[in-house]
Order: structure tokens, then C-alpha cells, then sequence
């Protein structure tokens, strides 16, 4: 932005002639803040609401301002993590409650952004007058300040996969070129609540949540992001620069967009942001935590996977591969690698499709007389149709409950047992447009509200009778209150199987649900192998059973991963048993030459 462009920054006059709730110092500020009733975060949040409305339509030194502001900040902070955990981690569309709490830290971020953006305004504009500190320093840390609230509102719309409000992203803008023009950027600010940096890389940690592409990612993993990127905004840099892959304009209501959408003219008014020393370090810190997370606190983590999809993000421009239809139509889906695996074996239960219809029940057939069948249970089947965690055993140990008669004739009631098709549901959801990569879906609120981008899914359509595998790629909501799902197809074609880890002790564990993915030829695309989040891993020797079938392999690449699934490249394998059982009919040594020739 050229040095003549104005600001455009809005605050509210102040016309308040009475403050009534503390005096106007810091030390009152402090004292009023302590007294907050902390056990009530509703009412501590519209106590502070009304405090920082009122507190910016009165007119007050800016050096005062900052330090009655400063005493509020804990306060503040406390409430907005409070609140967070409030809205978070809860249905795609919000409950009334949920909703309002968000509402309520939305409004929070705005009004503290204002009262900082106050500060700094005020303190340029009579700058002469201030004697007791410096007027620069004062501008440095209210912009810095104002920018962290206001990267924190625009983190938590996407967190909630919404739209940034109307003028979200000019005030950030705008709040950085104030500071670009005061010459304040790059200089260091101590903040600790949220941790010391510069004007610019509070700014950038905020920009770059939309480089990322954030609907792709879910909750926990935007906040890990956000948190990497106080340590990594260092290593981007904010100019001009006309081979960066990004580039934001100042004075535009908009993100970050590719340099390559940009035409010439527009260019005075953009800054480049640049990305290739970023990325580098990224791909040299994927490389040192393997398979394991990037742990920042107990909260706050990135997995490699994330890791994977931040140095594509940053590193290359995404291009669109198909071209987008209207459509009008509806497809079945089912949530989840539990009902993906049920509807495509064509309905079969798990230990039907792996031990057969005669053998459901017990798992397994009952050869020793003097043995008891015990009943065979599929947890997969009665857990969350999202649960990453591998059944190692199926044995619990339930200690004695003492509890009232009330209590107990509660517990006796039978809750009546759900069929399986009961147990896997498939819902109709209606479709807006279509390519031969995937879906844009429209989200009722008449379907489950736990879907998640990195979801797997089977979908078809309402004409065909094959099941399809497919993988919720981006979640979004709509200002007119419409909920799209992106969903990208994996594979036209899948084969279910139970999975087994050979394991060289000879014990038998019970087989987890997995995806066999074909090769595709004709688009090059290998053989895969879909798995739940955890339970294998590279190089292991893997059986994949179902009834009358059985054939090893051996896991031998992570080629994706989300917080849902991993997708393993592998390769079939023979064990020695097998290769010696081959070779039975041929004389001895004959056995022995083609053994070895195997080994």
C-alpha cells in the first residue's frame, strides 16, 4: 500500500460522559477485575463485555486507556479460553447454547480489537502531548495487541468452518499497514499471555491460518497451527517479492490469494508473502518426528500428517484438477470406517463377513468339546462410528457396584438390543454440484452433526448399488445458514477384509477393520490399504482375512493420513509355509533349491 493510500480503520466517538462501574485508572481496573465473580463465566463475560463497550465511547488519555486495558487483558483471556471450550468440539451445527458462547467470544475479540485500535490511534494523533512514556512504544504494543484479538476471532471462525465477518479482514489489514507506515513492524513486543513477537508476526500468524486451507482441517489442528506459527512466522517473510507464492492486499477486505491471480496493475497496494524457507524447515521437522506429534503443551499438538498437509499448502499453488456441475440430485452416505466396511460387504456384520454366518456368534468355530463358548462382542460395532483406537483384547474386568434398589432396578432395565442395520445407518443428503472427483454436499440439520474433514465415507448414488469410498475433505458454513461437505472420491471400487498383525510369538489377536483400495491402471494408481488411525504401522506383516479367504502382506508406505484413517501402499508377500507347501510334490532337494531361491 502506497505511503498517500488512507487508513481505514473504524472506532466509536466518545460521547460517554459517565463511567460508572470502576475509576478510570489501572489500579481500579485491577481491583474491579479481581472482584469478578470467576465461578460464573456467563456472567464475568457480560460484566467485561459491557465494561470494554463503555470504557471505548469515553474519552480518556491513551496512556491511561492502555493500562486499564492492560488490567482487564487476564481477564479477558480467561473468559475467551473458558468460552472456547464451551463451543468447541461440539456438533458441525451448533446447539442454542454452544451458539451463544461463541456469539459471546466473537463480541469479545471485536471490542478488545477496538479498544486497542483506540490506543493507537490516539496515541499519533497527540503524540506532543505525551510526556510519561513513549508515544511509539505505546502505538507498538496497542497494535500488536489489537492484531493478536483480532487473529484470534478470525482463528475462531474457522474453527467453527464460518465465513470471516464483513470488514474482518480489512481491519487486520489496515491495522498492519498503521503499523508499516509508524515503521513498527519489526519490532519486539513482550506479551505474556500469548507469547512475545512482532507487529508483523502477530499479523502473519493471522493471514497464514488462510493459507493453510483451514477448512480442510479440524479444530484441534488449527489450533496447533496457530500455535506453531508464533515460533514460525520468523521464517516468512513480508514484502515484495514477485516470485512468493502469496500475496495480500493491504487495503482489500480479503486473505492472502495465489501471486499468480494477480494482475500488475494492482500490485503498489500488495505485499508478497513468502513461504520457501517456511516449508523447508517444515519438511526438516516432518522428517525428525517421523510418525509421532510436533507436542507444543498437554493441549496443543500437530501430528505428521498435519505437518504433511501445512508444506503443501504453503509450498505450492493448489489447482482444481475437474471442473464443477450444478446438480440438483441426492446420494446415500454413511459416516464412518465402521459403516463404510458394513454397507460395503453388503451387509454383513464384521465377524460374519471374516468367520462366517455360522460362526458370528462365537467368532470362531468350537473344535475342543470341553470348551465353553463365550459370547463374541464387537466393540467397533457399538462405538462411535469416529473411534481411532485398534481393539487389542476384549477382555473387562468389572469390580463390584454397591448401589440403592432405585439405582439397580434402573441398571436392570434391558435396553432393547439394535439390529446391525439398526446399528450402521446410511442417511439421503442432497448434493449442489458434482465433478469426477467428488461431491459438494448440503448438510441438514437432520443428519449427524459429528462429521469431520478427514472422515472416511461410503457413498453412492440412489440409482446404482455399488458403495464407493470416499474421504470428507472440507466442511463449510454458510452465512444463510447452510452447511456444505466436501467430499473427495478414493476409489470407485473396495473390498473389505479384517486385518491381522502377524506376530512372531505365535499369539492370536482379533482381526480390525480395514479398506483393500484396487489398483487402478488406466490413472496409475497402486493398490492401497485403508486402516484405522491406529493399530498398524509401516514395514508390518499384515494377514487380511474374511471368510474362505486368506493372504498376507506387507504395509510398506503411509501415503495418507488423517485424524480418521491411514492409507498404507503395500505388497503381497508369501510366507516360508507357504512357499515349502508349494513345493511338496517335487523331490527333496528340489523343495530346498526353490526355498532358498525364495529367501
Amino acid at each position: 500500500m502506497s505511503n498517500s493510500a488512507p487508513i481505514k480503520l473504524r472506532i466509536p466517538q466518545q460521547d460517554l460522559e459517565h463511567f460508572s462501574f470502576f475509576d478510570l485508572t489501572p489500579e481500579a481496573a485491577g481491583k474491579w477485575a479481581q472482584n469478578l465473580p470467576v465461578a460464573n463465566t456467563k456472567q464475568v463475560v457480560q460484566h467485561l463485555r459491557q465494561v470494554v463497550v463503555d470504557l471505548n465511547r469515553v474519552e480518556i488519555d491513551p496512556d491511561v486507556r492502555f493500562g486499564i486495558m492492560e488490567a482487564l487483558r487476564p481477564s479477558l483471556h480467561i473468559s475467551l479460553t473458558t468460552l472456547t471450550k464451551r463451543f468447541l468440539n461440539q456438533p458441525l451445527v451448533l446447539p442454542e447454547e454452544p451458539r451463544q458462547m461463541s456469539e459471546l467470544a466473537s463480541t469479545l475479540y471485536r471490542i478488545s480489537t477496538t479498544a486497542y485500535t483506540i490506543i493507537a490511534l490516539q496515541t499519533i494523533k497527540k503524540r506532543d502531548s505525551l510526556h510519561t512514556i513513549n508515544p511509539a512504544r505505546l502505538v507498538c504494543e496497542s497494535l500488536q495487541r489489537a492484531i493478536g484479538f483480532a487473529g484470534r476471532k478470525i482463528l475462531q471462525s474457522y474453527q467453527l468452518y464460518q465465513p470471516i465477518e464483513s470488514q474482518g479482514w480489512l481491519e487486520l489489514h489496515q491495522l498492519y499497514a498503521l503499523a508499516e507506515r509508524q515503521q513498527l513492524t519489526d519490532l519486539p513486543v513482550s506479551d505474556n499471555l500469548h507469547g512475545d513477537s512482532t507487529i508483523a508476526g502477530s499479523y502473519l500468524r493471522a493471514v497464514m491460518l488462510s493459507c493453510c486451507k483451514p477448512n480442510q482441517l479440524r479444530q484441534n489442528d488449527l489450533a496447533g497451527i496457530f500455535r506453531g506459527l508464533l515460533d514460525w512466522s520468523v521464517s516468512i517473510t513480508l514484502g515484495h517479492d514477485d516470485k512468493a507464492l502469496f500475496q495480500v492486499d493491504l487495503g482489500g477486505d480479503q486473505p492472502p490469494i495465489y501471486t499468480e491471480l494477480i494482475s500488475v496493475t494492482a500490485a503498489p497496494n500488495y505485499r508478497a508473502i513468502c513461504t520457501r524457507k517456511l516449508t523447508e524447515e517444515l519438511t526438516d521437522l516432518k522428517n525428525g518426528v517421523d510418525r509421532t506429534n510436533l507436542i507444543f503443551d498437554k493441549d496443543t499438538s500437530i501430528s505428521a500428517n498435519v505437518l504433511d498437509h501445512l508444506i503443501d499448502s504453503l509450498g505450492v499453488m493448489s489447482k482444481r484438477n475437474f471442473s464443477r456441475d450444478g446438480s440438483d440430485s441426492t446420494l446415500w452416505i454413511t459416516l464412518g470406517l465402521t459403516n463404510a466396511h458394513y454397507f460395503i460387504a453388503g451387509g454383513l456384520t464384521f465377524d460374519q463377513l471374516v468367520y462366517g454366518a455360522e460362526n458370528h456368534e462365537t467368532g470362531r468355530s468350537i473344535s475342543n468339546p470341553f470348551m465353553t463358548p463365550v459370547k463374541h462382542i464387537d466393540t467397533w460395532d457399538q462405538a462411535s462410528t469416529h473411534t481411532n483406537v485398534a481393539r487389542d483384547n476384549e477382555n473387562y474386568y468389572v469390580e463390584e457396584v454397591f448401589a440403592d434398589n432405585p439405582t439397580l432396578a434402573n441398571l436392570e432395565q434391558k435396553k432393547p438390543e439394535l439390529s446391525a442395520r439398526e446399528r450402521h445407518q446410511a442417511y439421503s443428503v442432497k448434493m449442489v454440484d458434482a465433478s469426477p472427483g467428488g461431491y459438494c454436499l448440503e448438510w441438514s440439520q437432520d443428519l449427524p452433526s459429528d462429521v469431520k474433514a478427514g472422515d472416511i465415507v461410503s457413498v453412492r448414488d440412489h440409482e446404482s448399488a455399488e458403495w464407493v469410498v470416499a474421504v470428507t475433505r472440507w466442511v463449510s458454513q454458510l452465512k444463510n445458514a447452510r452447511t456444505l461437505v466436501g467430499v473427495e472420491l478414493l476409489s470407485p471400487k473396495a473390498m473389505p477384509y479384517g486385518a491381522k498383525v502377524l506376530q512372531t510369538t505365535g499369539q492370536d489377536i482379533e482381526p480390525i477393520r480395514v479398506l483393500l483400495l484396487p489398483e487402478i491402471k488406466l490413472v496409475g494408481q497402486p493398490h492401497t490399504l485403508i486402516t484405522p488411525r491406529v493399530g498398524l504401522k509401516e514395514r508390518q506383516k499384515v494377514s487380511l482375512i474374511r471368510e474362505g479367504e486368506q493372504f498376507y502382506i506387507q504395509l510398506v508406505r503411509q501415503v495418507a493420513a488423517t485424524a480418521s484413517y491411514v492409507q498404507f501402499d503395500f505388497r503381497y508377500i508369501k510366507l516360508l509355509e507357504d512357499v515349502i507347501a508349494e513345493d511338496k510334490s517335487g523331490p527333496l532337494s528340489a523343495a530346498y533349491d526353490s526355498l532358498w531361491t525364495n529367501i
